[in-house]
């Protein structure tokens, strides 16, 4: 059973619910826009759109991309809702509780004021968890591009470029081979602003023998890709190699600690422990992984107070990294598909120290 069947047939007689946000309209009916109504009721569905979007939603039903049971109407939301309510075909409705504003929950309220109001918590987050076989090729494809960005970049970075101009090929080569978008703003920086984990590039010079940090991704076919490599602008010296060679070991405990049924926060102490043990725990602030999905930071996660176990076909980021405050930093992600008694990684490009 797919997930708009699993959802949809998770209410009872007499109970419904109300999707606003675009990621799970995206997520319950394989169609994107950027306003709409997703009005789900046990035996039936309503997708309500504006004139901007509605043509292109019944193509795309035509088409089959959208489930055949879910009706799309124009946008009379509010007026139908109201009545349906009235009538006592819904009592109880469901809200996304953990995205709505209270504003747009008030005004929401006054539409059926009669009706019980439940928060639908994270019954859809949970469903997201678990990624389906095409989820994960498409993930696999975006990550794929992401790669290919990386393999590009190596021949143009120079001591002639800036962190803007990198960042921005970056995002050019995904876009023009097929992304969408990046998956989030690049990170390209170097020298000594390494040392901060979400750094933005600015209009300056590549530093010479110095770390280059890429935190990069790729929106392809609607899900996400996320990946970070460090590499050395000219010659690394011994402590830049030392720092460099515990993350890389870090990051590969990290990934050899992944299985499914596995808490979140024992692959962080994979990592976290290797970076411990050679003195700069003090130095690994963020937690050392999170999912990726239609968004690039979803649930379940690596972290160190994260005790869920990870489910089978999770799909996470595995990014340890240490930052050595006014001097630099480093960081190497990979993307992996949590399986029985290990994981796949998505990357195949290099993580050893690459001096350019």
């Amino acid at each position: 059973m797919n997930a708009w069947n699993r959802f949809r047939t998770s209410f009872s007689e007499g109970e419904g619910a109300v999707i606003f946000s675009e990621v799970s309209r995206r997520y319950l009916t394989g169609f994107a826009s950027s306003d709409g109504v997703l009005f789900v009721m046990p035996q039936s569905a309503r997708l309500y759109l504006d004139s901007r979007y509605f043509e292109m939603a019944c193509l795309a039903q035509k088409n089959g991309r959208i489930p055949p049971d879910i009706t799309l109407r124009p946008f009379v939301f509010q007026k139908e809702f109201s009545e349906t309510v009235l009538s006592g075909a819904v009592k109880t409705v469901y809200f996304e509780d953990q995205s709505l504003s209270v504003a747009e929950w008030e005004r929401l309220k006054n539409l059926a004021p009669q009706a019980e109001w439940k928060g639908l918590s994270s019954r859809i987050a949970d469903l997201r968890l678990v990624k389906t076989p095409a989820e994960i090729e498409r993930i696999a494809a975006a990550q794929e591009l992401a790669e290919s960005a990386f393999l590009h970049i190596l021949d143009f970075i120079s001591p002639q470029r800036t962190e803007i101009e990198v960042a921005a090929e970056l995002e050019y080569f995904m876009k023009k081979n097929g992304a969408s978008a990046p998956s989030f703003e690049t990170i390209s920086i170097s020298g000594s602003k390494t040392s901060l984990p979400h750094g933005k590039p600015e209009n300056r010079l590549l530093e010479k023998n110095a770390f280059l940090t890429m935190d990069f991704g790729c929106v392809l076919d609607g899900y996400c890709s996320d990946m970070t490599r460090t590499v050395c602008l000219g010659k690394a010296d011994e402590e830049m190699k030392a720092v460099y060679g515990t993350v890389l070991r870090a990051q590969l405990a990290g990934v050899a600690a992944v299985a499914a049924g596995k808490p979140g926060c024992d692959v962080d102490k994979a990592c976290r422990s290797v970076i411990e043990t050679a003195g700069y725990g003090a130095n690994f602030g963020h937690s050392t992984g999170h999912g990726v999905g239609l968004q690039v930071h979803e649930a379940p996660a690596f972290a160190p107070r994260y005790t869920e176990k990870i489910p089978e076909n999770a799909v996470l980021s595995v990014e340890p990294g240490i930052y050595l405050p006014g001097k630099f930093g480093v960081r190497i992600e990979d993307l992996v598909v949590v399986q029985p008694g290990g994981c796949r990684d998505l990357n195949r490009s290099p993580k050893e120290l690459l001096e350019i």
